[in-house]
């Protein structure tokens, strides 16, 4: 899997928002969001004009992912984005 990061924002110290692509093999690639607001973040697949959010089960479904692998896929771009010193700790990034 390789994770790109295209654009990192953060408003007030508080909020980021990541957005970049995900290839999980040669044949699928995909763009996705990664928001954290209040300490919590959300990560979102987007194919075509749908969005998956890897946290839901149904959606991770539709996708072709089961929930286990939503999650370890959400983990996984979190660790790339935070590993590349975007880590969110609340107050400011590092």
């Amino acid at each position: 899997m390789i994770v790109k990061i295209n654009d990192v924002k953060s408003y007030d110290g508080f909020e980021r928002h990541v957005e970049g692509t995900v290839e999980l093999n040669d044949d699928n690639v995909y763009e996705f969001y990664l928001d954290t607001y209040d300490g919590f973040s959300s990560i979102h697949l987007i194919d075509g004009d749908a969005e998956f959010n890897l946290e839901d089960e149904d959606d991770c479904k539709k996708f072709g992912l089961t929930e286990d692998e939503g999650i370890e896929l959400f983990d996984e771009i979190l660790d790339v984005v935070n590993d590349k010193g975007y880590s969110f700790i609340g107050e400011d990034f590092e």
